[in-house]
């Protein structure tokens, strides 16, 4: 599947790297801005880990590696606000005694223990559907921009591996920019009130072309928290399947996919993944059976 992509980015199986790059010149300031988060990331886990110590050299050097990031993009002129380098700066800082400058400082009491309220989660999530059909009064188009940046805002707080931060959305709600999906997608997704495309930067993923897969474990992970969102205001929500087999499954597919990038300028190095679709429901279809969780658990060997 990731094969794909490469042939679409001009790129081979042997394609370098960014965190063995050693010319960071190289690097745009997306790329450089990832590799930034994944250093400071695996810095701060050597605490956690208590591997510092052990591994002193390695980690002194991915210290050395985000500060030339740092330096790198305040020359370039990135705004040193930006809260990921902010963030990232931080930590660099914080290095000689990461646990007094910079975790304690930060961190939180920890929660106290409440199965009942894991119990009242589940039933939130087991009330959410997947919905198809909208009603014929929706919220104006205001409302729906603003809660597609909601949506995101949700998305941006789920893990990613390495803290690469990969996402990147467009926003639908205008019926010529939806009618670019008739024929690749649905009659529900096309008509939905809202659509947000989902969209992963692979420039930023390390072993791409390597059987990368942290490209589709990092979306769903940001999908499902926009999915629940929006549930939990209320909304319809349908998740839809929009990654790169179902692009490349047909011609047909293919040339609708193409003229859906090229008029909403997603860039060849964005792997589609999905489209959320999001309104006010007609109905709440009905509950779909699932599987019992004692045959969801794997059993102990004989």
């Amino acid at each position: 599947m990731m094969d794909t992509w490469l042939r679409r980015l001009g790129l081979t199986k042997r394609s370098p790297d960014p965190s063995q790059v050693g010319d960071l010149d190289t690097l745009s300031n997306e790329q450089l801005m990832a590799l930034m988060r994944h250093e400071a990331h695996r810095i701060e886990k050597t605490i956690y880990n208590d591997i510092l110590e052990k591994k002193y050299p390695v980690y002194r050097q991915k210290w050395v590696r985000v500060g030339e990031i740092l330096g790198l993009l305040e020359r370039r002129q990135v705004s040193m606000d930006e809260p990921t380098i902010a963030w990232a700066r931080q930590i660099h800082v914080a290095f000689d005694d990461l646990p007094k400058q910079f975790i304690q400082p930060n961190s939180s009491p920890a929660q106290s223990i409440d199965n009942d309220a894991v119990d009242g989660f589940v039933d939130f999530v087991r009330a959410r559907r997947s919905v198809r059909v909208w009603s014929d009064e929706q919220p104006d188009r205001e409302t729906l921009l603003q809660l597609a940046k909601k949506l995101v805002d949700a998305a941006r707080w789920a893990p990613t591996s390495g803290n690469r931060q990969p996402w990147r959305f467009k926003v639908l709600v205008d019926a010529e920019k939806k009618e670019l999906l008739r024929g690749i997608k649905e009659e529900h997704c096309v008509a939905a009130p809202l659509l947000v495309f989902v969209g992963m930067d692979t420039r930023v993923y390390g072993a791409l072309g390597r059987s990368e897969r942290g490209v589709y474990i990092d979306a769903g992970a940001a999908v499902m928290q926009m999915v629940l969102a929006a549930h939990r205001g209320g909304y319809g929500v349908c998740w839809n399947h929009f990654a790169d087999d179902l692009v490349d499954s047909r011609k047909s597919n293919q040339v609708a996919y193409g003229r859906f990038t090229e008029v909403l300028g997603i860039g060849a190095h964005i792997a589609p993944v999905a489209v959320v679709a999001v309104g006010r429901p007609a109905f709440i279809p009905p509950m779909p059976a699932r599987i019992d969780v004692e045959d969801l658990i794997l059993p102990e060997p004989s």
